[in-house]
């Protein structure tokens, strides 16, 4: 039988806080379980927006962020999260987490089916036309997405929109190695 224990939430954050870094600085909490429950801290320097499966639950322990969805029409529509406060972001909706500097957040989705592929996008900022969209395989939240935004943060060709000819800029503290 596993060791079922109560965990301290807040003293847990403080004894990892070193270990969250990257452009997504997330962590998972309890990485044996089927859901995927992970402290997330800010600033993060992200400009994508992940297309999840399934549904992710954003509760905002520490400091209020902005989630950028975008909308059925296309529309990007920024949603305020304050402290305390709880959303439910639907499955294949685009969205974008905006986090300040000294914010902490907890986020639980489920695990990827064998069968289910995560995806991220960029949109130019100019026109609004998308960049590029990439598909994988999310088997751990914590390397995974790191690398696709890696890839894309390191070129270019991938950054310059093919409409209108601006550049996505790799957003301030985001590595592209």
């Amino acid at each position: 039988m596993a060791n079922i224990a109560p965990l301290h939430l807040m003293r847990w954050i403080d004894e990892h806080k070193e270990q969250f870094s990257g452009p997504v600085a997330n962590k998972e909490v309890f990485p044996e379980s089927e859901f995927i429950y992970q402290i997330i801290r800010g600033p993060n320097a992200r400009n994508d927006f992940h297309i999840d499966p399934g549904d992710e639950i954003f509760y905002q322990l520490k400091g209020d962020i902005t989630v950028r969805c975008i909308d059925a029409d296309g529309k990007p529509r920024d949603i305020k999260v304050r402290e305390g406060e709880v959303m439910l972001c639907r499955a294949g909706t685009p969205h974008c987490p905006i986090r300040p500097a000294d914010t902490w957040g907890l986020v639980i989705e489920r695990k990827r089916r064998a069968d289910e592929l995560d995806r991220l996008a960029w949109f130019c900022e100019r026109c609004g036309g998308k960049l590029h969209e990439a598909t994988f395989s999310c088997a751990n939240i914590e390397v995974e997405l790191r690398e696709v935004i890696q890839k894309f943060n390191a070129s270019r060709a991938l950054r310059t929109c093919r409409s209108c000819g601006a550049e996505l800029p790799v957003p301030a503290g985001a590595s592209s190695d």
